[in-house]
């Protein structure tokens, strides 16, 4: 006997879906007259029909719209060039995307390979989430999935940006634009009752970072892949739990927040920084570098207040007020302040801290929310804190409009903090018990040989319990296994590493009251070890005569000051195969570190640590050092960017100080006295533009009565002073040594430039009728005597505005 077609099966069983929406569809409407008939012979108000009709149009019409919604990101999803047609007309010719690139090819291999991905994500659904999701929250312990199809629309690619400038030589970086639009269809089942999510949406930037490049096959070493913050998600419930998609209503058992909540905690915990996935590709890699690179810094968020919110509790006598508190969520953390009752202009006074991975590319997401015991919070603003622009000012103290919402601001103070591996600046930091003054990286890697629990045959099924403080972490259980692997990266914020100590327990999930062993170390130790740093097997305490577990512990001191020198990495390498291009000389590759030719220092593995139980027996183990920073010269976006994909060209660089080191106080001041400014030059024949990069200045005069100044820099390109060639960089507040790092650009023919000037003018913003000084200093540059076909920055002394010199650069090795 022949077996039916999958054709036929799938034109059956939609035939079927379709007589049971109709008979569906029959019921309502037969459920609704009935429901009419009984209020009218029930003598009840008209006023509950128009309640319900009130009801019944508002969700029509937001079906409809999410309908339409879902409809268009589908049709996209399927032929992209199609659906855009579809909907404009006349699209001009000269519409590109000249920063990001289609990568229609991996799309379509995608689509062909997706019906075989769909058994990976159900086996991963199923053994790896649904333990996670039974474990989030006490009503999920009965979540199970009873249907899984993840439909046949697969994920996309909308853009691909390739970053080879901006980076080391022997890396490349990618961020793709994902796109995952899908007619998924999952049914779950929770407290015996039937739920299921349709219509998932997922939107995010995943960069992928291909390192070390190698001079064979296959030709990068490793890759690693990861969201630079949380994707966005969206989706449609089903079943019972659409029932109660209603606003007003609220479920203990399944609410849409925490389902969305448990969603992107799922996705966080796997491929949001600081997690990542990390795939080897050759046998000599240190996976540990390439899955737990070190953090850039740490940022101290003061939450102080808010003003002007709007009133979302409505008050019968006088005007509304709130009950305003403020979340702030960056990747898997999560913070919240404390609730300020009946006002709309809170103050909270509150600092956070939280480790950041990659400045340049990372937000906060900041909501402001007004707390209703007993239904869900209403959202009454959001807004978007930039990590980038606070990590190059060091501090910065701003109010933030609300966005969403017709008004509200909230005030904001960011700090940023460096990692510094120097035990000196820890002793002029000193210990607080409010903010911590260190870092603490645990990379957990295995543990081999532990015992079974006593009268148990089978093999234990361990997880790991660290803390440190009010802080604590549990690993996820490996079953039936003495020598466990969990390959998991951990960080501490520390308070007084003199005094505090990193407690390990390991458990059986089998019969978790009892242990397995345990190992406390002190953090004191962590001191006097080399590089600050112990990477090594310990002995395990009330376990096995063999148990060890494996781990590398990395402590670092926050400081505001910066040094280069202290952001330093082993090799990516466990050999010195020559097969690795070596690094570039810093002189030929602007790009390159100024560090990159010093000779590699050898690192040994740490010494015994006295009373800690480290392992007497210590491998010493030699890496060659090299300077992972982002070296001073290196490619940057400009401050007010957030991502390196607002960059507008590859082929203008804008780039961090490296013209000159930090002059002395009286050679600073310049020529005239009146401070120095430094500026990059450079014109794209390609664009024909001439792009000019204002750094920052230096030892400006004082021009208020509190001896500050709030300084701008204004510049026309000569002989033009129209408005329409006027640039202006953003003001910046009682700073005489301002840094600004904005990038401006001049439409110029390459054959213009010796005919022209720029003039400069550093300007105090004060009002019309205040008597402070306005103009700073002035510098006009003579272009026909600035080689700007490559980029080169100097450094120009700033002269009074009536004075008739002509500026000269000072004489400084150039950016180059």
């Amino acid at each position: 006997m022949s077996e039916t077609p999958p054709k036929a099966q799938r034109k059956s069983a939609i035939e079927e879906a379709q007589l049971v929406n109709v008979v569906l569809r029959y019921f309502k409407l037969a459920g609704v007259a009935v429901g009419v008939w009984l209020s009218g012979y029930l003598n009840f108000s008209p006023s509950w029909l128009l309640v319900g009709l009130v009801l019944y149009v508002w969700k029509e019409r937001q079906g409809k719209r999410k309908k339409l919604q879902i409809e268009i990101r589908q049709d996209t999803a399927r032929d992209e060039q199609k659906a855009i047609l579809a909907r404009v007309e006349d699209l001009p010719s000269w519409v590109h995307f000249p920063e990001v690139e289609r990568a229609e090819w991996f799309n379509k291999i995608l689509d062909q390979i997706w019906p075989f991905i769909g058994d990976y994500v159900k086996d991963l659904l199923i053994n790896s989430i649904q333990p996670k999701i039974q474990a989030s929250h006490a009503h999920m312990a009965s979540f199970v999935f009873t249907r899984i199809d993840l439909g046949d629309i697969p994920p996309r690619i909308g853009g691909v940006k390739v970053y080879t400038k901006n980076v080391r030589r022997d890396e490349i970086y990618m961020d793709l634009d994902i796109i995952y639009s899908s007619d998924c269809d999952l049914m779950v089942k929770l407290k015996g009752m039937n739920m299921g999510i349709k219509d998932l949406q997922v939107r995010g930037t995943m960069r992928v970072i291909l390192k070390p490049l190698l001079s064979r096959m296959p030709l990068f070493g490793g890759l690693s892949v990861f969201f630079l913050n949380n994707p966005s998600i969206d989706f449609n419930l089903k079943g019972l739990a659409d029932a109660f998609d209603l606003p007003g209503l609220r479920r203990d058992c399944l609410d849409r927040e925490m389902v969305e909540d448990i969603i992107a905690e799922q996705i966080a915990n796997i491929m949001v920084l600081p997690n990542r996935i990390a795939v080897p590709m050759i046998e000599e890699l240190n996976l540990s570098l390439l899955k737990y690179p070190p953090p850039e810094g740490v940022l101290r968020i003061y939450m102080i207040e808010a003003r002007n919110l709007v009133s979302a509790d409505v008050a019968f006598v006088g005007k509304g007020k709130s009950d305003p508190y403020a979340v702030l969520k960056f990747g898997p953390e999560k913070f919240k302040t404390k609730v300020i009752n009946n006002t709309v202009n809170p103050q909270w006074n509150e600092v956070f801290e939280t480790i950041i991975d990659c400045k340049d590319a990372q937000v906060i997401d900041l909501e402001i929310r007004d707390e209703d015991p007993g239904s869900k919070d209403d959202k009454i603003g959001t807004a978007a804190i930039d990590i980038s622009s606070s990590a190059s000012q060091g501090t910065l103290d701003t109010w933030l409009p609300l966005e969403n919402v017709k008004k509200g601001d909230v005030h904001l103070k960011l700090v940023w903090m460096y990692l510094a591996n120097d035990l000196m600046v820890l002793e002029k930091v000193g210990a607080s018990s409010e903010l911590a003054s260190c870092v603490l990286m645990v990379n957990l890697d295995s543990a081999k040989d532990l015992p079974r629990m006593k009268k148990q045959i089978a093999e234990p099924s361990p997880f790991v319990v660290l803390s440190l403080g009010p802080k604590s972490f549990e690993t996820e259980e490996k079953p039936n296994t003495d020598s466990p692997v969990w390959e998991k990266p951990f960080r501490f914020l520390v308070h007084n590493p003199h005094i505090q100590k990193l407690d390990i327990q390991i458990f059986d999930k089998k019969n978790p009251k009892e242990s397995l062993g345990d190992l406390t170390i002190p953090l004191k130790s962590l001191l006097s070890a080399p590089d600050m740093t112990l990477d090594q097997d310990f002995a395990l305490k009330n376990s096995g005569l063999d148990s060890k577990i494996n781990m590398r512990l990395c402590l670092r001191i926050l400081t505001p000051e910066n040094n280069p020198a202290w952001r330093s990495e082993g090799a990516i390498l466990n050999t010195n195969s020559s097969s690795v291009d070596p690094p570039a000389d810093p002189k030929k590759e602007g790009t390159s570190s100024p560090d990159a030719t010093k000779k590699p220092q050898p690192q040994t593995g740490p010494a015994k640590a006295a009373n800690n139980g480290v392992d007497p027996t210590i491998k010493k183990v030699e890496v060659t050092q090299i300077n992972a920073a982002k070296p001073e010269g290196q490619v940057i976006p400009p401050a007010s960017n957030t991502s390196p994909s607002t960059v507008t060209s590859t082929e203008v660089r804008q780039r961090k100080t490296k013209s000159s080191p930090a002059p002395a106080e009286s050679d600073a001041r310049g020529a005239y006295g009146r401070g120095r400014i430094q500026l990059t030059f450079r014109y794209s024949s390609q664009r024909q533009k001439l792009v000019v990069v204002v750094h920052k200045c230096l030892n400006l005069l004082p021009c208020d009565s509190d001896n500050l100044a709030d300084p701008y820099v204004k510049m026309y390109l000569l002989p033009d002073k129209s408005s329409s060639g006027k640039r202006k960089t953003v003001v910046v507040k009682n700073n005489l040594n301002p840094v600004f790092d904005e990038t401006f650009e001049f439409s110029l023919k390459q054959e213009e430039i010796a005919d022209r000037d720029l003039e400069l003018t550093i300007r105090n913003d004060t009002s019309f009728f205040s008597s402070n000084v306005k103009v700073m200093g002035v510098v006009t540059i003579d272009l026909s005597k600035m080689d700007v076909s490559k980029a080169a920055t100097d450094w120009f002394d700033l002269h009074p505005e009536d004075s008739d010199d002509a500026e000269k650069p000072i004489s400084v090795e150039s950016d180059v």
